[in-house]
């Protein structure tokens, strides 16, 4: 009787340190996605990280938001199985395509210079217009990233379904990744507020 006890109670001590472990994943995963555009903007403030993404973008077409997120959850040990990442990227593509895409667009059409105070500001708003939609659509990812669960490798995996060959994807996952433990240093993930002290 005595064994079975002691069993038991490593069973049960086994099994709420199971709980805990998925409880402390759960805890990193929210906070993931709770911050991860403050720190999106960070990397992309990294040296050289803004030229290669709109480099991927203009030549591949790369949904940089998409891309960075997917880094960054890559750098925190999070992932996805493949069907529910095309699901996140559909979802998030709706919203890029309604109004990512058009805000871009216009402000890229207005930077041909503007004539007057008025025009300048008229883009400017353009500007924080077009950032605020790219926040919404991180934001979409972030709430249906969160119950997911699935294996890494997200970034790789998100060029590889854009066809961009496997040495450019190489290069730039790994230049992502470089920057990213730079910004980051050891999750979990912080919010602007927070590096702005480091």
């Amino acid at each position: 009787m005595e064994k079975t006890s002691n069993a038991f109670e490593e069973k049960t001590v086994a099994s709420g340190n199971t709980r805990s472990e998925q409880d402390t994943g759960a805890a990193r995963r929210a906070t993931f996605c709770t911050n991860v555009f403050d720190v999106m903007v960070r990397l992309y403030g990294e040296p050289g990280i803004a030229s290669w993404c709109l480099e991927a973008q203009t030549r591949h077409a790369v949904d940089v938001p998409s891309l960075l997120f997917f880094a960054l959850a890559d750098s925190n040990g999070h992932g996805a199985d493949d069907g529910e990442m095309q699901r996140l990227l559909e979802r998030a593509g709706e919203w890029r395509s309604l109004f990512v895409l058009p805000l871009r667009h216009l402000r890229l059409t207005r930077r041909q210079g503007g004539r007057n105070t008025a025009e300048i500001e008229f883009y400017e708003k353009i500007k924080a217009a077009e950032l605020e939609a790219e926040r919404l659509q991180v934001r979409r990812l972030a709430d249906d990233f969160l119950p997911l669960e699935g294996p890494g490798g997200l970034a790789a995996r998100y060029l590889e379904m854009i066809s961009m060959s496997e040495s450019e994807a190489g290069t730039l996952v790994e230049r992502l990744r470089a920057a990213a433990k730079a910004v980051c240093h050891g999750f979990p993930i912080m919010r602007v507020e927070d590096l702005k002290t480091s």
